[in-house]
């Protein structure tokens, strides 16, 4: 997923209004920050995502942004939201990809990004749902303001700009 993972975060957000959206959206994003600091390191594995998406991966992932969460908030919460939202991106890239399980597991994924126009509308479905929650976050007379409004149309429209990218450049590597 891409814009995807921050319409989660967006809804994250609607849910619990106090916590910050930029955490919430790290948060959401956190294997993918993972991914790209280890291929900058130069850190790489036979197996694409091993090392950032891979069910334990995922596990080492949670734990870390959870407690780093928590440790900079004391918020317990807040925590259990950033962990929530660790998850949720590893439950999303296996419906638009295909990631790892484990050293020597299969590799699984629904492989949505072979299909542009379906993984278009997932992602639309996912952005859509969670920023109907996020602007519950804001006084009624504001849910429908420019601003709000904004936020659902640069994310939809970011995320056809990439499916369009990659359905027509299928060899572009991430790394």
């Amino acid at each position: 997923m891409y814009a995807g993972h921050v319409g989660v975060a967006l809804g994250a957000k609607g849910m619990r209004p106090v916590l910050p959206l930029s955490a919430l959206i790290m948060a959401s994003q956190l294997p993918d920050w993972a991914d790209a600091s280890l291929c900058l390191a130069g850190v790489t594995s036979s197996t694409p995502g091993m090392f950032s998406h891979s069910f334990p991966a995922i596990g080492v992932l949670t734990i870390a942004g959870a407690l780093v969460y928590l440790a900079t908030t004391r918020d317990m919460t807040g925590a259990a939201f950033v962990a929530a939202l660790v998850i949720s991106h590893a439950l999303g890239d296996y419906v638009t990809g295909i990631k790892p399980t484990w050293s020597g597991g299969p590799m699984i994924g629904l492989h949505l990004y072979g299909h542009p126009m379906m993984d278009f509308i997932f992602e639309a479905i996912v952005i859509i749902a969670g920023w109907l929650i996020y602007r519950t976050s804001f006084p009624e007379d504001k849910r429908l303001s420019r601003g709000v409004v904004a936020v659902l149309g640069v994310l939809l429209a970011l995320q056809l700009a990439a499916d369009i990218v990659f359905s027509m450049t299928p060899s572009l590597r991430k790394c």
